[in-house]
């Protein structure tokens, strides 16, 4: 069941969640208080389905909590994982900038709130705002090198590799930094976590003890994680 509303949420908390996405970051305020004016709030319980692979895109899904698996299904039924989103996050905004159907499809993980952006309001946006053309140039920029970068370490590199990429990833988008490194919420089960990589749970399991071993993660209480050095937990997802 999906629940409607209009946003009479704090306007300061929808034009925060709009500023934590690259490319809505570096827009005036004025911009940013137009899209959050013509956003609309959907509850969707676990399990919901948001769009499948080859839908038109209707618009644009920010997640404010909850979380939200983005994946492929094979021909076959196979499902790989591509991302599973958590708040503050984009899902699939891809199609709204090419005009193309959904590449993927998307559900809920879990009850979530999503803040929903129609194509058309935020075409609009788009042609007044010139700067939100450049945003989004910087912003998909960054995702191509981020896929060239997966896929490479799901091609050539153990799953200890892809496992450390993953994380990179995660300390990226939403990490917070301290003296001691970067600190990140992993919330995923190991399943998810092997979904994500496309490899076995067991895999997963062995993978991560072997990070924390060589002290590149280290486990926090309440589910977190640290990375001492971002930068050699890179190089060891790229086999240096």
């Amino acid at each position: 069941m999906i629940r409607e509303r209009s946003t009479d949420e704090s306007s300061t908390a929808i034009t925060d969640l709009l500023r934590q996405m690259a490319i809505f970051s570096e827009l005036e305020d004025s911009a940013i208080h137009q899209l959050a004016a013509r956003c609309v709030a959907r509850d969707f319980g676990a399990g919901r389905v948001l769009f499948t692979a080859g839908d038109t895109c209707r618009g644009l899904y920010v997640i404010q909590s909850g979380r939200v698996r983005i994946y492929r299904t094979s021909p076959d039924g196979k499902e790989q994982v591509l991302h599973i989103e958590g708040p503050g996050r984009p899902v699939a905004e891809l199609p709204l900038f090419d005009g193309g159907p959904y590449p993927a499809s998307a559900i809920t993980v879990e009850p979530s709130r999503l803040m929903f952006l129609a194509r058309d309001d935020f075409e609009t946006m788009y042609r007044e705002h010139p700067d939100i053309a450049q945003a989004i140039i910087h912003a998909l920029g960054k995702r191509l090198r981020h896929l060239v970068h997966v896929t490479e370490t799901l091609a050539f590199h153990d799953v200890a590799a892809r496992l450390a990429m993953l994380l990179v990833g995660y300390a990226e988008r939403s990490g917070t930094h301290t003296q001691f490194g970067i600190e990140i919420k992993l919330d995923r089960t190991q399943e998810e976590l092997s979904m994500e990589i496309g490899s076995a749970r067991e895999s997963v399991s062995r993978a991560m003890r072997q990070l924390k071993r060589t002290g590149l993660v280290e486990s926090l209480p309440r589910g977190r994680m640290r990375i001492p050095d971002v930068a050699k937990l890179r190089a060891r997802a790229q086999g240096r």
